[in-house]
């Protein structure tokens, strides 16, 4: 669990040793029922029936953690073997020998429990059963493919021939990529290290992170497609996942100088931030909530306007690199040109836009959303007296007859980069996981807020995961809900806390402990220490 000050630090090690004790307890569990079918958590978009507990088990989705039934099937050799690995990032040898420690210890009380686990439990027979028969119907379908939503946290099952046609749709955007006739993993390594090397022969960075920058084991990184499910047709969203690319820790780099640089006053942090922001609003007359939302952002962006952007905030970004202008603009093209990927054995190289799952995309689309809206605000004659964006989600406030004016200027800053809009009704306007609502007096109460196309899923109470994460889970869930809904009652706000965490099967004892130490309002700190220390009396 994810204690980001002191007093939590001080919180989960005072509990830690009881906590432990209780989750690694052999034969201990909370609840023998099997998970409960989520309806909305899966989408079967074939022709083919899904056998019931086909159904059931995926409808728990991707990230629903399945005990293993014997030991011989972990595969711990791999599992010491990465943690290795990530040890060894530390350089200090005392913290990789206490590291080593823990997890040696957390491994034999993992294996212990594993000799002592009861595998014919109700629950047990429901993963070995339902786990079977869909490693059999799937192996019996081959024409079928399991993948996750792109929104709505839904698995989508779909005919392996659809999505490989509507991917190769994609991939026929002339203007976005281009088709190569080799893998180029080999090319773009040699010359990101090439890079690397010149950087530390000009003594600009050290031979440590020269050693962390360099690669001799990239490999091509495989495009794959989530379905909008919420959308007619389930078109795809390319996603080109970069971890094993050549450039992704040199475009890691380059993207923590940009963002220690960014200084931006569009911006909102999270939620939490925005929830405090949206309550302080008092509308003038005649202004209504409005959002604008930039149609495949990552992909629109010209190269141009992300070099025009660099070389404008080029003051704030030397502050925090050794690297004169022209070689970090050279350093960045390369990144963003080294963008390539394989599908179904065709290789491609993207040249226009960033890829979507590259470290340095989101940063660079910060960059030049900020001086978008700087020029658009300035074009308009229209006064926005509240403008905040979230990556590319534009929350404005504007007088209910020049939202569409406003909307063109936008649109006019850059013809690849195009805003659709959306207006409130009935006074309530959504916008990021709120709902914003305009009072009678102009002012804004939020309401914790979820689309209709969502499945309400989230880390099932049943998964083989850790009890602390999952209470992690169930306490930062109602923290939202609570702290978000200004404009509901607190029996309405503790009903939608206690209605979704059933619907992913945590006991309501679990869920009443929760909501009544959150609801009590004790520091973040306090309420998860008692929490946690609460649930040793369940």
């Amino acid at each position: 669990m994810a204690f980001r000050s002191k007093a939590r630090a001080q919180a989960e090690k005072k509990i830690e040793g009881k906590f432990l004790a209780l989750i690694n307890a052999p034969n201990q569990t909370h609840n023998v029922e099997e998970p409960s079918l989520n309806d909305k958590a899966i989408l079967n978009a074939t022709t083919v029936d899904l056998p019931a507990e086909v159904e059931h088990l995926l409808s728990l989705g991707s990230k629903f953690a399945l005990p293993y039934k014997h030991l011989a099937e972990v595969p711990m050799f791999h599992f010491i073997a990465d943690v290795e690995s990530i040890i060894k990032t530390n350089n200090d040898a005392a913290v990789q020998d206490r590291t080593r420690c823990a997890v040696a210890n957390q491994i034999q009380n993992y294996l212990h429990r594993m000799q002592n686990t009861d595998t014919n439990d109700p629950k047990a027979r429901f993963y070995y059963n339902a786990e079977k028969r869909t490693k059999a119907f799937l192996k019996a379908h081959p024409g079928i493919i399991v993948v996750n939503s792109d929104k709505g946290n839904r698995t989508v099952v779909m005919e392996r021939t659809d999505y490989t046609s509507k991917m190769k749709s994609l991939l026929e955007d002339s203007k976005t990529y281009r088709q190569v006739t080799k893998d180029l993993t080999n090319g773009f390594q040699n010359q990101n290290n090439t890079i690397v090397k010149r950087l530390q022969d000009l003594k600009l960075i050290d031979p440590y992170h020269a050693s962390r920058l360099k690669t001799y084991k990239a490999v091509c990184p495989k495009i794959y497609g989530l379905p909008k499910a919420h959308k007619p047709g389930l078109p795809l969203r390319p996603v080109v996942p970069c971890v094993t690319a050549p450039t992704y820790e040199l475009s890691k780099f380059v993207a923590n100088v940009l963002q220690k640089a960014i200084v931006s006053k569009y911006n909102i942090k999270d939620s939490f931030s925005f929830c405090d922001y949206a309550n302080s609003i008092e509308l003038p007359e005649g202004y209504i909530l409005v959002s604008f939302d930039v149609v495949a952002l990552f992909p629109s962006i010209p190269k141009s306007l992300m070099k025009q952007s660099i070389f404008k905030h080029w003051d704030e970004i030397k502050k925090h690199t050794a690297i004169c202008l022209d070689l970090f603009w050279e350093v960045t093209e390369f990144c963003i040109d080294a963008s390539y990927f394989v599908f179904e054995g065709t290789y491609y190289q993207q040249i226009f836009g960033t890829a979507m799952g590259s470290p340095l995309s989101p940063i660079i689309a910060e960059y030049v959303m900020e001086d978008l809206l700087d020029d658009a605000v300035a074009a308009t004659t229209v006064v926005i007296p509240y403008l905040k964006k979230y990556v590319d989600d534009l929350f404005l406030a504007l007088p209910v007859e020049k939202v569409e004016e406003v909307l063109n200027v936008f649109n006019q800053q850059n013809t690849n980069i195009q805003f659709t809009v959306e207006k409130e009704e009935n006074c309530r306007l959504p916008f990021l996981d709120l709902l914003l609502v305009r009072q009678e007096d102009r002012t804004i109460k939020t309401e914790w807020y979820r689309k209709a196309i969502s499945s309400g899923r989230f880390l099932n109470y049943h998964s083989g995961h850790p009890m602390s994460l999952k209470m992690n889970v169930a306490f930062n869930f109602a923290k939202r809900v609570l702290r978000f809904s200004t404009n509901l009652s607190l029996k309405k706000a503790k009903s939608i806390i206690f209605g979704l965490l059933r619907t992913n099967d945590y006991p309501s004892n679990i869920i009443n402990r929760v909501i009544h130490r959150i609801s009590g309002s004790p520091t973040d700190e306090t309420a998860m220490e008692t929490v946690l220390i609460a649930m040793l009396a369940i």
